[in-house]
């Protein structure tokens, strides 16, 4: 069919119509796909797992957990430690999907891209297909709509053939199919639309199904009844990897994703005076307030802590009193490490102590660092103190070590420095105070430090030191093969100026001539 135009205008309006078009449906496709990537199924714990293995089934669980906590680097590491430990399961599939999707998440382009190459050739009919086709086409310089060439033909008045462009639809004006080609287009473009509901749809329901079982065992809002058909003594009445404590565990973390102010309440009840959870289900009980409670969690948390007789259930409380980042807990903490007469307590608090970044906690791991409590314990302080930064650290550092005259503490501190310049200067001021004490403040320094340019200091602290202790460290440096050729000539000339009529340096000479 030929269209007569006689006026420049009409084609004008013509080609302007067909351009807004394909503007249009440029726009609604980039909306689908926008909708299409957002409603993905949120990966839950739910997700039915194919084949029997357990520590498969537990290890990729855990590897979802992570997708729904968002921390992506953990969860690449984890199904791509999956893929590898067990590569015959059912479901490898998905764990590709999810690992990819980590990668996207990780703005990993290239790898995402390999990866979901390599599924989709993989797993040809894998149900991830549509899915994984999503995710690619969200990739940088992958989004790529087409629309067949659709032309109309035109009266000779206008000879050449016009094209009209919108990146990225392209769309030449040659024939009249114009509107049953854009027809079939948005005809896919609706099917596609049709599958991402339907999928996110069954997604959706499988959740509700597993939330409806559980909240059917709910008596009322502040009095819930897990009553599951499980034998609490033994596994569970269902298959022999049933584990109810973990069922209830995924339920509870589902209800607070769900409503935090619900599950509160349940991990408060789980974690009450006279409870029957197991201890299993109350350290998770108080994992999950740490994590979703917020500061409103914390008198929960703080009376277990206080109150347990149960000594895992009570150290769980007291970590993570830490992960909540809250000054009013340190006064606690601070109590816990300092007098408690049980050495996990004490661990926990220090631990919880670490997580807080404010300048209270460092002091109190100072104060923990000079006490009486075991070096062990004492020397995790001062760790969790060299971690930071600031001048607030540096100064607790400096502190712990003038006030304390112990081997092992000062030492710890100085490898504590992250800073070379100010470990270089406190190694200095040790080389000049002298004595025995400094001495074996340096040689423990040297046997413990990484950066050489800080054991050419410390050699530069003992070369004036006749101790014969100092001679023997540095002979067995020398000795030994795996010393830089550079510093055993430094240390033959310390050995030299210094000690050259120590029969044992002369005997160290008289060998190495020999060899």
């Amino acid at each position: 069919m030929n269209y007569n135009v006689n006026k420049e205008e009409s084609m004008t309006k013509m080609l302007a119509l067909i351009a807004a078009i394909a503007f249009a449906l440029m726009t609604f496709v980039g909306a689908v796909s926008a909708q299409e990537f957002s409603m993905r199924p949120k990966a839950t714990t739910f997700a039915q797992q194919s084949g029997n293995n357990a520590a498969a089934n537990a290890m990729f669980n855990g590897a979802r957990d992570l997708i729904d906590d968002a921390q992506w680097i953990k969860a690449e590491q984890k199904f791509a430690q999956y893929i590898s430990a067990y590569p015959q399961e059912k479901n490898l599939d998905q764990a590709m999907y999810w690992m990819a999707y980590s990668q996207y998440k990780l703005r990993k382009f290239n790898q995402t891209k390999d990866t979901i190459e390599k599924l989709l050739k993989t797993y040809e009919r894998t149900q991830w297909k549509d899915d994984a086709e999503l995710l690619l086409a969200q990739l940088p310089g992958q989004v790529k709509v087409k629309v067949d060439p659709l032309t109309v033909t035109v009266d000779p008045v206008i000879t050449p053939a016009v094209s009209v462009k919108v990146d990225p639809v392209e769309v030449q004006v040659q024939t009249p199919e114009v509107q049953s080609r854009l027809a079939e287009a948005q005809a896919r473009m609706a099917e596609a639309q049709a599958k991402s509901q339907e999928r996110t749809r069954e997604a959706q329901e499988r959740i509700q199904e597993r939330m409806a079982e559980a909240q059917e065992k709910f008596k009322d809002k502040f009095n819930y009844d897990f009553n599951f058909d499980f034998d609490f003594n033994g596994k569970g009445k269902g298959s022999s990897d049933d584990d109810p404590s973990e069922f209830k565990i995924v339920v509870l973390q589902a209800l607070f994703q769900s409503d935090v102010q619900r599950g509160n309440a349940v991990a408060t009840e789980w974690l009450r005076p006279g409870s029957t959870e197991t201890v299993t289900c109350k350290r998770a009980a108080l994992r999950l307030l740490a994590r979703y409670g917020g500061k409103a969690a914390t008198p929960t948390i703080l009376r277990v802590a206080q109150n347990e007789t149960d000594l895992k259930l009570r150290t769980t409380a007291i970590s993570v009193l830490g992960s909540m980042n809250d000054d009013s807990v340190i006064d606690p903490l601070r109590d816990f490490a300092l007098n408690s007469q049980q050495t996990e307590i004490s661990e926990a608090a220090v631990y919880a102590l670490s997580q807080i970044t404010s300048e209270r906690a460092a002091t109190v791991l100072g104060e923990i660092a000079i006490s009486s409590k075991p070096m062990s314990l004492r020397k995790a302080a001062i760790s969790s103190i060299s971690g930071r930064q600031g001048e607030a650290a540096v100064d607790a550092l400096f502190k712990i070590y003038d006030s304390s005259q112990e081997l092992e503490i000062r030492t710890s501190v100085i490898s504590g420095l992250s800073n070379v310049e100010l470990r270089k200067a406190a190694i200095s001021a040790i080389g000049r105070r002298g004595g025995e004490q400094a001495v074996n403040e340096l040689m423990a320094l040297y046997a413990s430090e990484k950066d050489d340019g800080i054991k050419e200091q410390i050699l530069n602290s003992l070369a004036y030191s006749n101790d014969p202790k100092v001679i023997d460290m540095l002979i067995s440096i020398v000795k030994n093969p795996q010393t830089p050729i550079e510093r055993r000539r430094r240390i033959i000339m310390i050995l030299a100026q210094h000690s050259s009529k120590d029969p044992r340096v002369i005997q160290l000479l008289e060998d190495l001539l020999k060899q």
